[in-house]
């Protein structure tokens, strides 16, 4: 199933999410495909815990829709299909607009520093063709954003959604990576010129447009996932 074996030190009490951490992760790397089934045994004997919090594990990644049951009740990756990235990208979009609107009137001269320093590494990166940093650093950019504001409940729900993010992003590879620095920048000129309008669209825009590119990508390929 998985080549290396990678050995977990954490407490009891989050044992099982950093299994499903690490079974995401797997996920999002390629290490584990669409459709493939997932056992208990075989997740413990890979990460060194029991197969309790595996089983956990599974649960977890089952409410969060990365992991299905098959029709003998197997844990399986989820296979998704044109609905579910769509339905994705939506809810994202709009989380993410009320994101803008609520950190608009918060964001720091620090805030704006740091978010051009992940554009110029998002640009170093492109520039060496790694691929794989520059979608790490869009993740990081959007979590940097969310931080701005101070409304706990609506960053929960973002976190809660970025595994089904991260999944899209693996689905749906390649992107418009190449692209990034460019439009993330212009996500910050939106946030600097304090117009909340311009700014809510301008993270529509950059999420839907994307997202229905790489979806129609996908669809001219496979009809489904």
């Amino acid at each position: 199933m998985l080549a290396e074996s990678h050995q977990l030190h954490v407490t009891a009490t989050t044992l099982s999410d950093h299994v499903a951490d690490a079974i995401l992760d797997a996920i999002v790397a390629g290490e584990l495909a669409c459709g493939q089934r997932l056992t208990a045994a075989g997740v413990a004997d890979w990460l060194g815990v029991s197969r309790a919090p595996a089983r956990e594990a599974f649960l977890i990644l089952h409410r969060k829709r990365i992991l299905d049951r098959d029709t003998s009740r197997s844990f399986v990756v989820a296979r998704w299909n044109r609905q579910d990235l769509l339905e994705i990208a939506q809810v994202r979009a709009a989380l993410e607009a009320l994101v803008v609107e609520l950190a608009i009137a918060e964001v720091s001269p620090e805030d704006i520093d740091h978010l051009e320093s992940i554009v110029m590494q998002m640009e170093g990166a492109l520039s060496r063709g790694d691929h794989e940093r520059l979608v790490q650093l869009d993740s990081q950019f959007h979590s940097s954003l969310w931080r701005i504001q101070d409304n706990t409940r609506l960053s929960q729900m973002l976190e809660d959604l970025n595994a089904q993010v991260r999944y899209f992003m693996r689905i749906t590879r390649p992107g418009d990576e190449l692209d990034y620095p460019s439009t993330h920048r212009e996500l910050i000129s939106a946030l600097q010129s304090g117009d909340i309008n311009r700014a809510k669209a301008e993270i529509r825009e950059h999420i839907l447009s994307t997202a229905m590119r790489a979806i129609a990508r996908l669809d001219s390929t496979v009809p489904t996932v």
